[in-house]
């Protein structure tokens, strides 16, 4: 039941959907409004022939007559008369009447009520004429109105009911159909945006119309997007690789030169500082090339369901000792057992292995380092009580080679976070990162072991 109020909580809210229920509610008011001015011009054509037909009546009565002779004319006229249908009183100046009916005078007003027969339950409209020193009424039977107005209510209901339904049908047939071609392009948009560029929308085996040629524009720009991004990638690994021997290579002829210098002076100061650049550039281009590789997908291929708290066990018992010698405290909140994820522990231990070494590069000595490790939802999150890093700095943080202001003193290269981001991607994983209160918290969420991990090249979706 929950899924289906879901499912129809989001059918109502889609625009094709209201459109048609607004469609099909200008209908239906248009046809109430043209029923009901039908209805209102009859009706007071009808009240008009009915109040013509009173008015004639009381023309007929003779003006001159006296009391005796009036009365014993509304009595004959009553005999012959349907009380249900139309009614003759007269009241006499002494207070007796004669008639098929009771009437009753309030004020100006008069009542009609029964007599020997019954009276009609539609009610009556009536006119009323002094004379012969009496008061004379004659009243006809609002039946004819009363089944003036049911015709119309059977006229309604037979004609703008099957109208409104079978509009309301049409209406939202054509809707689900819209509707279910918008949510698609609306899945693609989000798997686009998720990083996910090889996503497209299917054929459209419908006319060509708007949707259609948006759809279609949607393809062409995720198809150029993702030739332009491999493009961007198989660049950057190519430059990579191909700068990492002749770097390499540099490092060693400065290693020899190193070895044949003094062991004191400016020459082997300067030999010392060209080396340590050298092997600086190379992490670079090696952290480079294992990002473009993991976000090629090559290492979904071995992934394996596995216990995430143990693998985080194991990192925590390689880091604790150096942790300590850099004056910081570590920590580990985990279950004894699980979460079970599915993934390659190596690449999970490496964005660990990241994050607590990024936490111990720029926190100041004595802080906390908090790791802990939940089930449901799996996740891993890595805190520490440092300086943390502003809102605004937080997404910029995950790109390749930025580095915020004050860190770009301390060791590193501002691509640990990427390659973090990278795996998470890999993974399937939402990346975030938080505010501890203070210092800064990166959670890993992932999904669960049975879940679809092909992989993501945005962690952050």
């Amino acid at each position: 039941m929950g899924a289906r109020a879901a499912s129809l909580t989001h059918l109502l809210r889609s625009t094709p959907v209201r459109q048609a229920l607004a469609l099909v509610a200008v209908v239906a008011l248009a046809n109430l409004l043209s029923l009901g001015g039908a209805y209102l011009t009859l009706r007071a054509d009808l009240a008009r022939s009915i109040r013509a037909d009173l008015d004639a009546e009381l023309a007929s009565f003779d003006l001159s007559a006296t009391p005796a002779a009036l009365s014993a004319i509304v009595r004959a006229r009553a005999r012959a008369a349907d009380p249900a249908k139309t009614i003759t009183v007269f009241l006499a100046a002494d207070g007796q009447q004669v008639g098929n009916a009771r009437a009753t005078l309030e004020g100006s007003d008069i009542h009609l009520g029964p007599g020997d027969q019954p009276l009609g339950a539609a009610g009556y409209l009536h006119e009323a004429r002094p004379l012969a020193g009496g008061l004379l009424i004659v009243a006809e039977s609002l039946a004819p109105i009363a089944e003036l107005r049911r015709t119309f209510l059977s006229l309604l209901a037979f004609s703008l009911g099957p109208t409104v339904l079978i509009s309301l049908g049409v209406g939202v047939l054509i809707a689900r159909r819209t509707a279910r071609r918008v949510d698609g392009i609306e899945a693609t948009l989000n798997r686009l945006s998720a990083g996910d560029l090889s996503a497209r929308l299917p054929p459209d085996p419908a006319p060509a119309d708007d949707l259609s040629r948006i759809g279609a524009g949607v393809n062409r720009l995720a198809a150029r997007q993702q030739a332009a991004t491999e493009a961007l990638r198989q660049v950057t690994a190519d430059i990579a690789h191909d700068l990492r021997t002749p770097l390499q290579r540099i490092s060693v002829l400065l290693q020899d030169l190193r070895a044949r210098l003094p062991d004191e002076g400016d020459p082997a100061e300067l030999a010392d500082r060209a080396s340590a650049e050298v092997d600086r550039a190379v992490s670079v281009f090696r952290a480079m090339l294992e990002i473009a590789q993991i976000e090629g997908g090559q290492a979904s291929a071995r992934f394996q369901p596995f216990d995430l708290g143990l693998t985080v066990r194991q990192v925590v018992e390689l880091y604790q000792p150096s942790v300590e010698d850099a004056g910081h405290r570590l920590s580990l909140s985990s279950p004894e057992t699980g979460p079970t994820i599915r993934g390659e522990p190596s690449l999970i231990a490496q964005a660990l292995a990241n994050l607590v070494e990024n936490a111990l590069r720029h926190t100041p000595e004595g802080s906390r380092i908090d790791i802990a490790v939940s089930a449901d939802p799996p996740a891993l999150s890595v805190a520490d009580d440092g300086p943390g890093v502003p809102v605004g700095e937080r997404d910029k943080v995950l790109r390749r080679l930025y580095r915020l202001e004050r860190s770009r003193t301390t060791p590193g290269h501002g691509l640990g976070l990427s390659l973090v981001a990278a795996i998470a991607g890999l993974h399937g994983a939402r990346l975030t990162l938080e505010d501890n209160g203070p210092g800064l918290r990166v959670r890993l969420a992932f999904p669960q072991a049975e879940g679809n991990l092909t992989g993501s090249s945005d962690p952050t979706r």
